[in-house]
């Protein structure tokens, strides 16, 4: 692991650690799970653009929101995360597509990089 990623592992995982402290671990995982999208999103180092995302299934009364698909490498409580988030214009994370958890940042890198 070169120096870069050492120094940004870990930065979210202070919060993880007090959530814990302050809800116990049974719900702490609770939610971190049902907010995943944005533990993942802000403990992200790395992101790649996929694409615009086009909602087909939008209703008429709903503005027009741009939205990007991004690839993203996320170091969190002390595992690596590959995923797919769904992002506005204004860089706020709306959704996790998908999400998968390793243990060496080389499986992680490697999902990262065939993410489409």
């Amino acid at each position: 692991m070169n120096l870069v990623f050492a120094n940004l592992v870990g930065r979210c995982d202070g919060l993880v650690d007090a959530l814990r402290a302050e809800l116990g671990g049974i719900l702490a995982e609770r939610v971190l799970d049902a907010e995943a999208a944005d533990f993942l999103w802000e403990a992200r180092v790395r992101e790649r653009y996929l694409g615009e995302h086009v909602d087909a299934v939008r209703g008429d009364e709903e503005p027009d929101l741009t939205q990007s698909r991004m690839a993203i490498l996320s170091a969190l409580d002390r595992r690596w995360y590959a995923g797919i988030c769904l992002v506005d214009g204004e860089g706020m994370v709306l959704e996790l597509l998908w999400k998968q958890a390793f243990d060496k940042i080389e499986e992680a890198k490697s999902a990262f990089d065939r993410a489409r």
